[in-house]
């Protein structure tokens, strides 16, 4: 990638400049340089695309073909693919797959619902009509689909990158934020939380999906974990600096149990509100940190 299109970033949590820090070189591929902060341990890509090489080429509709036959190519990985598929089997026992329109539908009032990086609008065409469906997606192709799902419910679509269209919109519109699969693409995700806790209402909820960081299956798969994909996934959140960055952003910790957290799953889930006050330490919410 031209040199000109790739941009520099301090650590996402702390704000730490780390370009003199090593980079974590059994993971990071010769493109990109993944860094672990050695002041609050996240790990994060440094080097990033810039937005117009991110819309246009390295968008998820562009990405995803390509990155999964590249993953499953290899007879060895094909092998882990089964035993990673196993694991989440066993997982799904302990606790039912999770989905992201149900627990709106379970933990949000009535009346208008976000889903940043909405894609082609699948997950807001499940919402029960109670619902408004908004979303924001850096593909202008994938919005233009999805806006034509969401019109004749009176929603809207809006295209720009979820950080800075998350701060477009009314204080206290939403009664839910959708963010599944969408926190680990975003280059500011504290801007983006700040303009999540700033678009909730008093008692809105916002709902998270990421990659867990800190399961037992990136040890065990290494450069061959799922939750690996660059450029395209930028964050790679533990339990415990997922939980710090809600917490730092005017968000209050809802729901984040072990069983939403579990060290065999490659994802966990956290439900936040509106934070009345700033909460007093991280350690009430996750007290394992898991790297």
């Amino acid at each position: 990638m031209n040199a000109s299109s790739v941009l520099h970033r301090e650590c996402p949590l702390c704000r730490r400049d780390n370009v003199r820090e090593p980079i974590l070189s059994s993971y990071s591929p010769t493109d990109w340089d993944l860094k672990q902060c050695p002041a609050c341990g996240f790990v994060y890509l440094e080097s990033i695309p810039d937005y117009a090489q991110t819309a246009q080429t390295l968008a998820w509709d562009h990405t995803f073909v390509a990155w999964h036959a590249e993953r499953d190519r290899a007879p060895a990985q094909q092998v882990l693919s089964r035993i990673g598929r196993n694991i989440r089997l066993g997982t799904h026992l302990v606790r039912k797959r999770r989905r992201m329109d149900e627990m709106i539908a379970a933990l949000a009032a009535p009346g208008p619902v976000l889903d940043v990086g909405c894609g082609k609008g699948s997950q807001l065409a499940k919402l029960p009509p109670q619902f408004i469906p908004y979303g924001i997606e850096i593909s202008p192709g994938q919005a233009e689909i999805a806006q034509r799902m969401v019109a004749s419910r009176g929603g809207a679509i809006r295209v720009t990158p979820g950080a800075t269209g998350l701060h477009e919109f009314p204080p206290g519109f939403f009664t839910g934020i959708m963010m599944r699969s969408y926190l680990e693409h975003e280059s500011r995700p504290r801007e983006a939380l700040e303009g999540a806790a700033q678009a909730l209402a008093a008692d809105g909820v916002l709902i998270i999906k990421v990659p867990n960081y800190g399961s037992v299956n990136r040890r065990l798969f290494g450069r061959r974990w799922c939750g690996f994909r660059f450029p395209d996934h930028m964050n790679y959140f533990t339990p415990a600096t997922l939980a710090r960055l809600c917490t730092e952003c005017g968000l209050a910790v809802r729901e984040f149990a072990w069983l939403d957290r579990l060290p065999t799953s490659d994802n966990m889930w956290l439900v936040a509100q509106r934070a009345c006050r700033k909460p007093a330490s991280l350690s009430a919410h996750v007290t394992n940190r898991a790297m």
